[in-house]
């Protein structure tokens, strides 16, 4: 929609004439979207004022200082900060994506959020890229305040100047108006174009600024600065005494006025949505003046929205909801009470769980480990607003089932925790030897090998850069979806029994890194230890030989020696282009329970006082032991950046088990879930050395 305002100004002569031009730029959608990337550069705050309740101040007007010197952008740059539907983090699925950068500029934050690839965040996704949802919040967390009187209003503003942004969301209206995905044109501050007058003689050239607060003087008191959403600009002309103007053709008159009813007809339809949403909070005798006083003053529906909020203020409470909700979840909100009920379960299930969230370092989540599953569903329903909650754990347990209940997101959320806690400290031992290169869908996969990039070649000068090929590997990965389930039924709420969920969520996650070790020692001990048939000269990874050569003929002794020659082989191996493979700074040697001792002698640090007797491998060559090695078989490996073997990876980045929650059909009960999709493969054979032992 368009904002219109009254006409005259300040600057305009007293004898003058003086009129009003409203230009506009038109809805755009994004440029900055990445399909393929599924990425977008949005404007995630611009510090733009407004109302907010803090604890220890009451109700302020805040305004964010957004100069590097304020803002702790730490969090948002460690490329781990999370992107959030509306600001929830109950649960796993309440994280869309993540923010892979992040800067300011000119005043402004800006960052690029990538998106997940998970089916359940595809339909914002879809949102996002065609232009329907644009507008995007920022949570933080404020350090310290300035309090500053504005010489304008009188009134005391509240200035953020040291806070620290930590989480980006998807909301479907903002705050600060202009925090939105960056559409056509929006390169820092946008510059909109001025349409033609309406006047039948040639105006004057106008002078141009940005609208500002004491442009619209028929604004409520209690209202912010006059906002437009994020994709759109306004710009106020005002003309003073005549000046001749160009000759320039005549406008569209009709199509002036067409746009002009489209725009009044936008505006009203925004005060009306603002009307709707206050009326669960205000009475209708004071919602209808304040519809009334909106349309015949030429506010906008943000200003209305704002007029509404300050009236709900005077009445009386406030609502139970932040009024600002990019500064993050109050201490009431069911959102937060549930994440510490969800620490609380961890925590009573895992001796030893360290807290992770907010909660868990405030130490909130202790106020509710002793708590039965029937008392957090009641607490959780009363968070709500729900009047009524029963106390009778039979009659709760039939609430947990609900569509609307909590329930279910409390035990994904104690789930994830139990989960992650158990399987992050869990370092399978394949990974140092295998390299990751995670997928970005279920398709099969193929992977460049070392050499696969044409080798530089002399540029003359004034000569002409070559035009190279780039080989395509035939070797194909898969990514496989494994998962299991467990059911929590209402006698186990009534009970009080829990015990099969929480054994099974703190277990699941070990078991999923054990599983994965498992899988990937199960393609590398194929064929008696030679692995899986590559595609590229139809014969295993190791294989003696010409095709191969990074085979022993015969098993030796694991030694100094052995060592050696298993290293020289590597070096003779040569890249599809001919060149000597890159083995990178350290090699890793793998072994069994057999020959632990033998390799932790052949790279120990010995201090010799002679070179013959010194370890000449010690320092760059790192001993892997697996119990999974079968036998006397060792290999010696690259480093698996400098030449991959094998390869392993998740669905999108996405490490690490993933819980979500359904209803059991025919019961009433949950089934919590645990999926995790997982690949490993082969893909070369030049960077390892294989020795069957003796």
């Amino acid at each position: 929609m368009t904002e219109t305002t009254e006409p005259g100004g300040s600057d305009a002569a007293p004898d003058a004439p003086s009129m009003t031009i409203v230009a506009q730029r038109a809805l755009a959608a994004p440029a900055t979207v990445d399909r393929a990337a599924r990425s977008v550069e949005v404007v995630w705050s611009t510090g733009a004022r407004a109302r907010n309740f803090v604890p220890a101040l009451g109700l302020i007007t805040e305004e964010l200082e957004m100069s590097p010197n304020a803002v702790r952008m730490d969090a948002l740059r460690s490329g781990q900060a999370p992107v959030l539907d509306t600001h929830r983090r109950g649960g796993a699925r309440d994280v869309l994506g993540r923010v892979t950068a992040a800067r300011l500029e000119r005043g402004r934050g800006y960052a690029t959020l990538q998106f997940s690839t998970a089916a359940d965040v595809e339909p914002v996704w879809q949102r996002i890229a065609d232009g329907t949802l644009r507008a995007v919040s920022v949570g933080y967390r404020v350090h310290r305040y300035e309090p500053r009187p504005d010489a304008a209003t009188g009134e005391t503003v509240h200035r953020a100047v040291d806070w620290e942004p930590f989480e980006i969301s998807v909301v479907p209206v903002p705050v600060d108006r202009d925090a939105a995905v960056r559409a056509q044109g929006e390169q820092g501050l946008p510059a909109p174009a001025i349409e033609p007058a309406l006047p039948d003689e040639d105006p004057p050239m106008p002078e141009t600024t940005p609208e500002t607060p004491a442009a619209a003087p028929s604004a409520p008191p209690s209202a912010a600065p006059s906002t437009t959403p994020p994709q759109e600009a306004t710009v106020t002309t005002t003309l003073s005494a005549p000046v001749p103007a160009p000759t320039r053709a005549a406008p569209d008159l009709d199509a002036v006025r067409a746009e002009a009813q489209r725009a009044e007809r936008e505006r009203i339809a925004g005060i009306d949505a603002a009307v709707d949403a206050a009326r669960a909070l205000l009475p209708a005798d004071r919602i209808t003046p304040v519809r009334a006083e909106a349309i015949a003053q030429g506010w906008t529906g943000d200003q209305a929205r704002r007029a509404l909020f300050d009236a709900l203020v005077v009445q009386g409470p406030r609502p139970s909801i932040p009024a600002r909700p990019e500064t993050g979840a109050g201490h009431d909100d069911p959102a937060q009470i549930l994440d510490a009920m969800a620490e609380a379960l961890a925590a009573r299930a895992m001796p030893g769980y360290q807290p992770q969230g907010e909660n868990g370092r405030s130490g909130r989540h202790a106020e509710f480990i002793g708590w039965r599953p029937s008392d957090m569903i009641g607490e959780l329903l009363r968070a709500r607003g729900e009047r009524g909650v029963p106390r009778n754990p039979t009659l709760l347990a039939e609430r947990a089932f609900h569509t609307s209940s909590d329930f279910p997101l409390l035990l994904a959320a104690a789930a994830n925790k139990m989960l992650l806690a158990a399987y992050q400290p869990a370092q399978p031992t394949y990974r140092q030897v295998f390299l990751r290169r995670d997928f970005r869908d279920f398709k099969p996969h193929r992977h460049l090998r070392i050499g696969d990039f044409p080798t530089l070649l002399p540029l003359a000068e004034n000569g002409e850069i070559q035009v190279g090929t780039m080989s395509e590997s035939q070797e194909i990965v898969l990514l496989q979806t494994f998962a299991r389930r467990i059911r929590v039924t209402r006698p186990m709420l009534v009970n009080d029994d829990l015990g099969a969920f929480t054994d099974f969520a703190a277990a699941i996650g070990r078991r999923v890194a054990e599983f994965e070790n498992a899988t990937a020692y199960n393609l590398l001990n194929s064929a008696n230890g030679d692995g899986p048939t590559l595609s590229t000269g139809s014969a295993p990874v190791f294989a003696t030989g010409a095709a191969r050569a990074n085979k022993a003929s015969t098993g030796t002794v694991l030694d100094t020696s052995t060592i050696g020659a298993g290293r020289t082989a590597i070096m003779k191996q040569r890249t599809l282009d001919g060149l000597p493979i890159s083995m990178g700074q350290t090699m890793r040697l793998l072994v069994g329970p057999n020959l632990e001792l033998a390799a932790r002698q052949a790279t120990v640090v010995v201090q010799a006082s002679e070179i013959g007797k010194a370890n000449v491998f010690a320092g760059f060559v790192q001993p892997v032991i697996e119990p999974l090695i079968q036998a006397n078989r060792w290999y010696l490996f690259s480093d698996p950046v400098a030449a991959p073997v094998y390869v392993y990876g998740y669905l999108n980045g996405a490490e690490g088990p993933q819980v979500t929650t359904g209803p059991v059909h025919g019961a009433d009960g949950v089934e919590v879930s645990v999926i995790f999709d997982f690949g490993v493969g082969a893909i070369d054979w030049r960077g390892a050395w294989f020795n069957p032992g003796t």
